[in-house]
């Protein structure tokens, strides 16, 4: 049966498939992944993997908190109509939100955020397409975080988009502007901190990223992701509120063999 897209995401918000996820208390530090992981397909469209193993033990390897994925198909023909966000969720005891951005074949396109900690509040926005190609979307996931001080848990918001690939620069930062408006600045307004992940096709030196800065602080280096090129990045919001000592591309063959965009890694540390 067809899952509709405005339930996709919001199944299991309230414990129904998975049990509350169990941490111990600690200050807010989250292990955060970006991965624009390109449909489950290999590198060179030579072959679309079902199979999320492969994916799901490097994720383990990071040990991470938190993961976004870009380029997401649910079910849809290629993926033997399975619903894939459930199925990585449930593989890593994760608390999944898949953002739609448009319908494909018998499914769905889009972005995920997976969560170790339980998902509050969820919200999707399409974005303007401008002068691009695709339909693209931004979406967040608001979680407590527990803390020594606060064991009930910190709010911070999850935010994860992809921007256009083809409408170059002017659409990205457009898009960028509507990234922070609808997603990021209204939770920073009500004392909220916000960590954004994406695949924002855009280098360091473009609009789109000086304008995130304007109001953000970058959390990652200038090394590619794609190839040479760097697209994929962690902004922490408000500016100065985070910082992460460890970030790493991770370019090792095998995230070499599984994607065209490496995975990025790294501990967001909430400053006190």
């Amino acid at each position: 049966m067809k899952i509709s897209k405005y339930i996709l995401g919001a199944a299991l918000f309230a414990g129904l498939f998975f049990p509350q996820a169990e941490a111990e208390a600690q200050d807010v530090k989250l292990k955060c992944m970006e991965w624009n992981i390109k449909s489950l397909e290999y590198r060179g469209n030579s072959n679309v993997s079902k199979d999320i193993s492969r994916f799901v033990t490097e994720i383990e390897n990071q040990q991470a908190d938190i993961v976004c994925f870009n380029e997401f198909e649910t079910l849809t023909g290629a993926m033997y109509m399975k619903e894939k966000a459930t199925e990585f969720a449930k593989e890593l005891g994760m608390y999944p939100f898949f953002i739609h951005s448009y319908d494909k074949d018998s499914g769905y396109y889009g972005n995920v955020i997976l969560s170790k900690y339980p998902i509050v509040n969820s919200g999707r926005v399409l974005l303007g397409m401008y002068a691009g190609a695709d339909q693209r979307s931004a979406g967040w996931a608001d979680i407590l975080v527990p803390t020594d001080a606060n064991p009930t848990g910190v709010k911070v918001r999850i935010v994860c988009t992809h921007l256009d690939a083809f409408g170059g620069d002017e659409t990205c930062y457009k898009q960028a502007k509507e990234v922070i408006a609808k997603a990021i600045e209204p939770a920073v307004a009500e004392g909220t901190p916000v960590i954004l992940m994406g695949d924002m096709n855009c280098g360091p030196g473009t609009a789109a990223i000086a304008e995130y800065e304007k109001t953000g602080t970058r959390l990652c280096n200038n090394n590619g992701t794609f190839g040479g090129s760097k697209l994929d990045y962690f902004i922490g919001f408000p500016q100065g509120s985070w910082s992460c000592p460890d970030f790493q591309v991770l370019d090792s063959s095998t995230f070499y063999d599984l994607s065209d965009h490496y995975s990025i890694s790294g501990t967001a540390v909430l400053n006190k």
